[in-house]
């Protein structure tokens, strides 16, 4: 793997020269709009005693019933450093298993001689406008491991610890999770090039846009999620 300060240059490079991007930006944020419009998403707040397959322990825990995901709990400051409050406070924390998130993963592939990066119109219930563009995977290992019983997350293969063949990683760090009300979190931040020139398939909630791309929608009010921001944010 070369060093960061190679890689950070070599990607810096693909934010200088002029290349000519799959789909364009406008062509992107129409996308986007549409993928919003056409979701038809409903959501409602309820009771938290309502909420199905989660419970309420008797230490005051709130946690889902497969022990996965994560759980709400009573944090006590006692001491902090230079924070507004003085003497400590008293807040609920959200605390995932192991303290360990989940995976942010972004797939790079040349198309046309061009580098672009694999982005999912992703929703989220507390999104603002309910669906953001976010890195290729991003998935717990809860979701990971389908303790909602759901499908697969796609494009994982790419990500795993024995990556798909003519894979090549560009980037693998864990990065901190905000820790204002996630406890101790972190998340494995990882970049890879698909090398082969075989076609991916893709839904129509993805887009291949280039680096460049991804910054220029980083400037759009709220349209590029946190998760997307911190995988390119060293470059």
């Amino acid at each position: 793997m070369k060093t960061p300060n190679k890689i950070i240059k070599s990607l810096r490079y693909e934010l200088d020269k002029n290349y000519k991007p799959l789909h364009t930006t406008n062509d992107i944020k129409s996308w986007y709009k549409k993928v919003i419009k056409e979701s038809k998403i409903k959501i409602k707040t309820i009771p938290l005693n309502k909420c199905q397959n989660w419970k309420l322990d008797k230490k005051g825990i709130i946690s889902h019933s497969s022990g996965s995901f994560y759980r709400v709990e009573g944090i006590r400051v006692l001491s902090s450093f230079k924070r507004e409050a003085k003497g400590g406070w008293d807040q609920p924390m959200f605390t995932e298993p192991g303290y360990d998130g989940g995976i942010l993963g972004l797939l790079k592939k040349k198309i046309n001689n061009t580098p672009h990066y694999l982005i999912n119109a992703k929703f989220e219930p507390g999104n603002y406008n309910f669906i953001q563009l976010s890195p290729t995977v991003q998935a717990t290992f809860s979701n990971i491991k389908k303790a909602h019983g759901g499908s697969d997350v796609k494009f994982l293969k790419f990500f795993k610890p024995s990556p798909k063949k003519d894979c090549k990683i560009i980037f693998k760090q864990w990065v901190s999770e905000e820790g204002g009300r996630l406890r101790n979190k972190r998340n494995l931040a990882i970049m890879v090039e698909y090398k082969s020139a075989k076609k991916i398939d893709i839904g129509s909630d993805f887009r291949w846009v280039t680096l460049s791309q991804i910054k220029e929608l980083i400037l759009e009010n709220a349209i590029v999620n946190p998760h997307l921001r911190t995988l390119v944010s060293f470059i």
